[in-house]
């Protein structure tokens, strides 16, 4: 049995991101700023083949960068995906908390750790298909209500047997393509596990101020994914009822009309 490592960056440096056992890791870059992912070209070059080095050639989006990562690992049935983000704080013991909890249950599919962020628990986070809240107390997360949460990547250590039967859908670019897996998870039967004992910080946009040309270009990514994930799942509902909390919020935020303005007009 391997754990297998897949970090995808974006317009990030590898040598900034700190984690300690590079054994096994593929990192995957959807960089668009030139100098980055020359430096990062250079870095994996240098760095002796101690880690799989993958240049996207632009951001082609995140499932596509999963999809391509897994593609190049070719995981056993046995061994195990690891899931990291370039903005989350990773647990120093990660990958020992994870090894035990496996030899615990060898039966999970996929193992979820406990992933805050500064509003809560968002992952997991209570899923009503539509919607996802946050959690505020761990003592909340329980076992016996797993099909009532979805997850995010981040953090997520995946067996090997599902990616033969599964990939990530990559008409969907960056948003809904966690819950999206989660549902294929569900729809095939796989088991899924708390990990109790990893807890992550995320930096999660949604929760960061920006600037308005960085919530506007993010919104436009954000809109066209949920048109994708609420037609895939939810052809009954009207997407652009569901998207108007966040486009209200952004706007409030900005005092900029252009949030509305490009909601109306996604087709």
């Amino acid at each position: 049995m391997k754990i297998y490592k897949i970090i995808v960056i974006y317009n990030n440096f590898i040598k900034s991101i700190s984690i300690r056992n590079i054994d096994n890791i593929v990192f995957v870059d959807n960089s668009t700023d030139k100098s980055i992912k020359k430096s990062n070209n250079l870095y994996a070059n240098e760095s002796f083949n101690k880690f799989v080095y993958i240049d996207m050639q632009g951001n082609k989006g995140i499932s596509r960068a999963y999809n391509k990562a897994i593609e190049i690992i070719k995981p056993r049935n046995d061994d195990y995906i690891l899931i990291l983000d370039q903005d989350t704080d990773f647990d120093s013991n990660i990958f020992n908390k994870y090894i035990a909890y496996i030899e615990s249950n060898p039966s999970v599919d996929i193992i979820c750790p406990i992933v805050k962020d500064s509003e809560g628990i968002m992952s997991p986070s209570l899923s009503n298909g539509v919607y996802n809240y946050h959690i505020q107390s761990v003592n909340d997360v329980k076992d016996d209500k797993i099909n009532e949460y979805s997850f995010i990547n981040s953090g997520m250590c995946i067996k090997g047997s599902v990616f033969s039967k599964l990939k990530y859908d990559e008409t969907l670019f960056l948003d809904f393509v966690d819950h999206d897996f989660v549902k294929q998870i569900k729809e095939n039967n796989f088991i899924i596990g708390f990990c109790f004992d990893v807890v992550l910080n995320q930096n999660f946009s949604g929760v960061t101020k920006n600037t308005f040309e960085q919530d506007f270009n993010r919104f436009k990514i954000f809109i066209k994914d949920a048109k994708v994930y609420y037609n895939k799942y939810f052809p009954k509902q009207n997407y652009k009822i569901i998207l108007f909390k966040r486009t209200l919020k952004l706007t409030f935020i900005h005092r900029k009309l252009s949030f509305f303005t490009e909601l109306i007009k996604l087709k």
